[in-house]
């Protein structure tokens, strides 16, 4: 009627003033010190002495012989610092002024704060004498700003490594067996790696505050936001009226189907992120398996490891590529689509999409799809809320617009997405958000983000993910110089791969960027773009390795769980590992190719 035509057009209204403010409203992170507090100024020139009384560092200073420090260091952005200006972290002896230990921190980011941590363990020469840090800045013209924490550690932290490796695989092995939820087990797995690391640290536990840190709170919001947005839409009958669409353009073949699907999942996620993709996707997928009287999991989990292989292809397709495109000066938007595009696009998803299809070939040969008639479908599926679909459609139609405008504007589509979702509900749900938030959100599956994140956060402040890249990184430095950039591609594909596919790939990307530049930096024969394309491929690929590498992985199984097809670990396993090790073979020789034997 009148009055939801009058509401519609204050949402488009609304949403396209959205879009515009989004678009040119030039904004930046707030990197101020507020949340750790301003500590001083790394010096230009030496600084003998008490680092007390000179105000830039205050904290213990009394290490003494065979202890393991910590040192947890937040370096401010410096825009008019070089890109390599780092600081020097010296440990001097207080009497004799004798430097005993020297670690580099950094480098400084030009546009957001850095946190480094390292931990080192330093025989003294004299175990009588007291210890200071001083911090030195490697850009003669320029001070940095930083903040700087120590912490004497206790002798488990010696074995820290050890620790988070059997941590992980205790966690692994309860979301194997399914003794309880895997919500549950991420939760206590996060807090057994807590207790530990409050142990290693001599009593000394982080606040809650910097726990809620440890979680990637952008996903959170995309995906709290986006399942807010579908359940409304999910209102509407849109999904099932999609469902039988496509049932019609299959032609009666489960094959064609498969393809159709997958295909239309991987180039959506190429251009919005593949969580965003598979939550718009998979509650058509399960209306349409519906209708055909079939088991949804096949589609759904053929859907998800296209829709990782197609947000490998861009910048914004997956969470890896935004922080290798956000770190490293030299990669931007269209660098993705001239270098990993081809590769997804000509030879990885048709490889994929053929794979699957052999892999569940009884499943879509073992019955034919029943005839079925499309007008009594299209009768039995109509729109049944127009006007909701009004306003949450327009509502979808501007937050994917701006979406694919992110290389324009930049902000963060958590915020996108929770202003949608809210926008949505204030004019369809306006009086009972209760059941809003009830029914559309699936609150497991945000837990089991919020435990895997900590998780992964607390071993890699044990050193887990730092000693993979840090194994890596000497293999590499110890081969001849004319092979070096074939194997440091080869291995850097494979073992982001491999370690993606297990931990989340987020925190092992932002791991091992500065491990790439410090490659690139030392060696000559490694180009860091070459380098940063090879860590693009293994951790988005890697992904599809099992049930927890990727974030689209877990929504995509608590989606279908919620409607009764529950996809464990084992489902997942086998197709995600083979078409992990075939996507990440065919992306290794593309590279070989490319960048080293052409």
């Amino acid at each position: 009627d009148k009055c939801d035509k009058i509401k519609a057009a204050i949402v488009f209204f609304i949403m396209l003033t959205f879009t515009v403010v989004v678009c040119t409203w030039h904004t930046h992170i707030n990197e101020e010190s507020h949340i750790y507090g301003p500590v001083g100024l790394a010096c230009v020139t030496d600084c003998p002495g008490n680092t007390e009384t000179r105000d830039f560092f205050h904290g213990h200073n009394h290490f003494e012989h065979g202890e393991k420090i910590k040192l947890i260091m937040n370096l401010d952005p410096n825009a008019e610092a070089e890109h390599d200006a780092h600081t020097t972290v010296e440990i001097v002896g207080e009497e004799s002024g004798r430097v005993k230990a020297v670690v580099e921190m950094g480098p400084v980011n030009h546009e957001g704060r850095v946190v480094l941590d390292e931990s080192i363990k330093v025989d003294f020469d004299d175990p009588e004498e007291h210890h200071v840090i001083n911090v030195n800045s490697s850009d003669p013209n320029v001070e940095l700003s930083f903040t700087l924490a120590a912490e004497v550690q206790t002798p488990l932290a010696n074995y820290s490594v050890v620790v988070a490796a059997v941590i992980m695989i205790i966690v692994y092995a309860f979301i194997l067996v399914e003794v309880i939820h895997r919500t549950l087990v991420a939760i206590f797995g996060s807090m057994l790696a807590l207790l530990f690391l409050f142990i290693m640290s001599g009593g000394y536990t982080e606040s809650i505050k910097q726990i809620m840190l440890s979680m990637e709170w952008s996903t959170l919001g995309l995906l709290f936001g986006m399942m807010l947005l579908v359940g409304e839409l999910s209102h509407t009958g849109i999904f099932e009226w999609c469902a039988v669409r496509l049932l019609m353009a299959s032609r009666g073949s489960f094959n064609l189907l498969m393809v159709l699907l997958g295909v239309l999942t991987a180039v959506a996620s190429a251009f919005l992120d593949n969580v965003t993709t598979m939550l718009l996707v998979a509650p058509v997928t399960i209306d349409m398996c519906s209708i055909l009287g079939v088991d949804p999991r096949p589609y759904l989990i053929g859907e998800v490891l296209l829709s990782n292989v197609g947000g490998t292809a861009t910048l914004i397709g997956d969470p890896p590529n935004i922080i290798i495109g956000t770190s490293y000066d030299e990669i931007d938007f269209v660098g993705f689509i001239v270098n990993i595009l081809p590769a997804i696009f000509i030879l990885i998803l048709p490889v994929t999409v053929v794979l699957v299809l052999w892999i569940y070939r009884y499943y879509f040969s073992s019955s034919k799809m029943r005839v079925l008639d499309t007008e009594e479908l299209k009768r039995t599926y109509p729109i049944y809320d127009e006007p909701r679909l009004m306003i949450a459609g327009t509502v979808t139609a501007f937050v994917i617009l701006i979406f694919f405008l992110h290389s324009v504007h930049h902000k963060d589509t958590a915020w996108i997405a929770l202003f949608g979702a809210f926008i949505t509900i204030s004019f369809t749900n306006p009086h009972d958000v209760q059941d809003a938030l009830r029914n559309h959100v699936e609150w497991d599956t945000l837990l089991f983000f919020a435990g895997l994140f900590v998780l992964v956060e607390a071993c890699a402040h044990m050193g887990l993910l730092e000693a993979i890249g840090g194994a890596l990184a000497s293999y590499i430095e110890t081969q001849p110089e004319e092979s070096q950039l074939a194997i440091a591609i080869t291995l850097v594909i494979w073992v982001s791969a491999i370690v993606s596919a297990f931990l989340d790939n987020i925190p092992y990307t932002a791991t091992m960027i500065p491990v790439v530049q410090i490659l690139a930096d030392k060696l000559d024969t490694l180009d860091l773009s070459t380098l940063a394309w090879a860590l693009s491929f293994g951790a988005c690929l890697g992904g599809n390795g099992t049930l927890l590498g990727a974030s689209a992985n877990i929504v995509t199984a608590g989606i279908s769980k919620n409607k009764g097809f529950d996809i464990s670990f084992l489902n997942f396993f086998y197709p995600g590992m083979m078409v992990m090790i075939v996507s990440v073979a065919i992306a290794n020789l593309y590279m070989l190719v490319r960048y080293v034997w052409a």
